[in-house]
């Protein structure tokens, strides 16, 4: 006797593939360590479930992102990862709609978070709700503490 799971269909009109393209000037929070800082960008549900990490720099100090840590327990898998960033510039990293198992989740509507700290402990932590959808959206949010020209776009396949 054999036993064979399968997957249920996917409605491709409700997991639209795409891209989210996301970039951020980056700024001192003034902590001691400035310009030295740490960032995490990562996409959680409207609920504030952890969907996939994006970016992190922060190799050593990892637990300086205290939001990152909590809502992903450093899950870094197919994320650009890097050392501890010497300097702030704009920061970049793309979104392919799938979660950290390579699954394409549901339209609908996503947090992306961002954190950035330059001290031994929280920093700063900012959400900008999106749209993943079967149509293109372009958001470009207000300057934030420690984050400006912020530009987040998703692009359907």
């Amino acid at each position: 006797m054999s036993c064979t799971a399968t997957n249920p269909p996917v409605d491709s009109s409700k997991t639209t593939p795409g891209t989210l393209s996301v970039s951020t000037l980056t700024s001192s929070a003034g902590g001691p360590y400035a310009p030295r800082n740490v960032l995490a960008i990562w996409i959680e549900t409207s609920s504030g479930k952890f969907v996939k990490t994006l970016l992190v720099y922060a190799a050593e100090r990892k637990f300086d992102l205290t939001n990152f840590m909590s809502n992903s327990s450093g899950n870094a898998t197919d994320a650009i990862t890097g050392a501890t960033q010497s300097s702030h510039k704009t920061r970049s990293c793309t979104w392919n709609g799938k979660d950290t198992s390579g699954n394409l989740v549901a339209n609908g509507d996503y947090k992306l978070c961002i954190e950035l700290s330059d001290t031994n402990g929280t920093g700063t932590f900012k959400t900008i709700t999106f749209a993943k959808d079967t149509i293109a959206t372009s958001l470009s949010p207000g300057n934030m503490s420690c984050f400006s020209n912020i530009s987040i776009k998703w692009t359907p396949n």
